[in-house]
């Protein structure tokens, strides 16, 4: 293995270091415990050397967004029993989640450490290379995929993330290339299906269609499916085509904001701004953090010479999403403008 690949008791040093001061959990008598938790920690400690037993503790922390608690019940299931590939997979997943400085490379050792202890395991080298990708690794990436491909030459999962990895560099020849060969040994990677539909959405290609009635055929309810679908006919200004898309999904499930959003989107395309604001509006009452959405009923108050609606709308965008460009130049265009 390669040198940079810790040993699995220095990993476990270092996590275990890492969350140093960790809180304990709760007695199981008190009323705030998660009941799960509390017949889990009754078990713990009757049974304190079941690394089972921690690994479904650590399970119920994750799903609570305990992770300090989740790493530590993890990194004593570990030490248990150092060769179940499931408890370092669920740490990783904790350290990425949780966030903190330097918490993604924690999650990539741990995987690391995964790979040196099951080398011809092939899930753990999917979720390594997943991570990888997450942290824009992009040359690691490739590597583990390669290793995949090495043991499995149509191994359909691998081909996606490669796709994956090539689209996230801005390669969609090369994604193409590779989650076509997904599709050719799984077509029931709706994923797949998915990438591609909207990598062709965006070369007007009437192929994308095509695709997205791939995904279609797998689950006849995803709705970014049917809205990409929309997504085209508006693209190719077919418009009616577009609102019959959008109007059906709707139908179905009035809940769905980016229905409204699009919508909004051709009546503003179409100089229609009533219409259009009242779409931005309904999508808004739907998702109360549409930022896109608060930015484009702005923009429509703004061309509708509604000055202060405008601006109210374009602080909201801003202080929701501080890097909306789009909003903040909006805002600091109309603070400028001389009041009459």
């Amino acid at each position: 293995m390669t040198s940079r690949i810790l040993s699995l008791s220095g990993l476990l040093f270092f996590f275990l270091f890492a969350c140093k001061n960790d809180p304990k959990p709760a007695p199981a008598n008190e009323t705030h415990v998660d009941p799960e938790l509390a017949a889990l920690n009754s078990q713990i400690e009757k049974d304190p050397n079941n690394d089972s037993l921690f690994y479904r503790r650590a399970e119920v922390f994750y799903k609570l967004e305990g992770y300090d608690e989740a790493i530590r019940d993890l990194n004593r299931a570990i030490e248990l029993d150092s060769m179940k590939p499931a408890y370092y997979h669920l740490l990783a997943d904790a350290f990425l989640d949780y966030g903190r400085p330097n918490d993604s490379k924690r999650a990539i050792d741990v995987l690391l450490a995964a790979e040196a202890k099951f080398p011809d395991r092939i899930p753990t080298l999917l979720k390594l290379s997943e991570f990888q990708l997450i942290v824009r690794q992009h040359s690691e990436a490739l590597k583990t995929l390669d290793k995949i491909l090495q043991r499995d030459p149509q191994n359909a999962e691998a081909f996606y993330m490669a796709g994956r990895v090539a689209l996230d560099k801005g390669d969609t020849t090369n994604a193409i290339a590779s989650l076509q060969k997904s599709v050719r040994f799984n077509s029931d990677n709706e994923d797949a299906w998915m990438f591609l539909g909207r990598i062709f959405t965006n070369r007007n290609n009437p192929v994308a269609l095509q695709y997205f009635d791939n995904v279609l055929r797998l689950d006849s309810t995803n709705l970014e499916a049917k809205e990409f679908k929309g997504v085209f006919y508006k693209k190719r200004g077919q418009f009616d085509k577009a609102f019959q898309i959008y109007r059906d999904i709707i139908v179905r499930n009035p809940d769905y904001s980016n229905a409204y959003f699009d919508m909004g989107a051709i009546y503003l395309e179409l100089d229609s701004l009533p219409k259009a604001r009242e779409n931005f509006d309904l999508a808004i009452k739907r998702d109360p953090l549409f930022v896109k959405a608060y930015y484009y009923r702005g923009h429509c108050s703004e061309l509708e010479g509604n000055i202060e609606a405008a601006l109210q709308d374009y602080r909201q965008a801003s202080g929701m999403s501080p890097d909306y460009k789009e909003a903040k130049d909006a805002l600091e265009r109309l603070e400028k403008k001389p009041t009459k």
